[in-house]
């Protein structure tokens, strides 16, 4: 057997013992809600930089977006991997929950990698210099947050399909 394929089955086999113990607690629920909620806040913001001047916009604006991102990013991805698709994939009996769950998970990585771009961006936009990088800067900026905006969206689905489906709440514990 191929070393990588075993390396795969081995993490398989990791991933699902530690879903099996998983349980949505109360407070990671109201986490996840505050950090979604700030993300697409966050989005907002992004988006009135892409499509404005420097001039146009507070300078402790750009600090926040800047300083506020990454951290959040990760902090948010982290608490979704533990506790959300952890649950998820215990609660949702369908063949389609773990391919979701590492479509979630891939996107974490490309949403990391994006972010440092977009801070890259954010510092060449706020210089303002005009040209054809800052168009496409600004282009970068606003495909972040409609990505952003589109994956959390779909982990909030995931949330209200866990929370829907104990009738009783005793999936979600404090």
């Amino acid at each position: 057997m191929c070393r990588t394929r075993i390396l795969c089955l081995m993490a398989k086999k990791i991933a699902r013992s530690m879903t099996r113990n998983a349980k949505l607690r109360a407070a990671d629920v109201a986490a996840l809600e505050r950090n979604h909620h700030t993300l697409l806040s966050l989005c907002l913001l992004l988006e009135e930089i892409a499509t404005s001047g420097p001039s146009e916009i507070a300078p402790e604006n750009w600090r926040t977006a800047a300083d506020a991102m990454q951290p959040l990013l990760e902090d948010t991805h982290e608490l979704e991997e533990r506790s959300l698709f952890a649950s998820f994939d215990r609660t949702v009996a369908s063949p389609l929950s773990p391919g979701a769950v590492q479509r979630l998970r891939a996107e974490h990585r490309g949403d990391a990698h994006a972010c440092k771009r977009v801070l890259q961006a954010l510092t060449r936009l706020e210089a303002g210099n005009e040209s054809l990088v800052e168009q496409a800067d600004r282009q970068l900026v606003t495909g972040f947050a409609e990505a952003l905006r589109r994956h959390i969206l779909c982990e909030q689905f995931m949330l209200e399909t866990l929370i829907a489906a104990e009738d009783d709440r005793s999936l979600v514990t404090t």
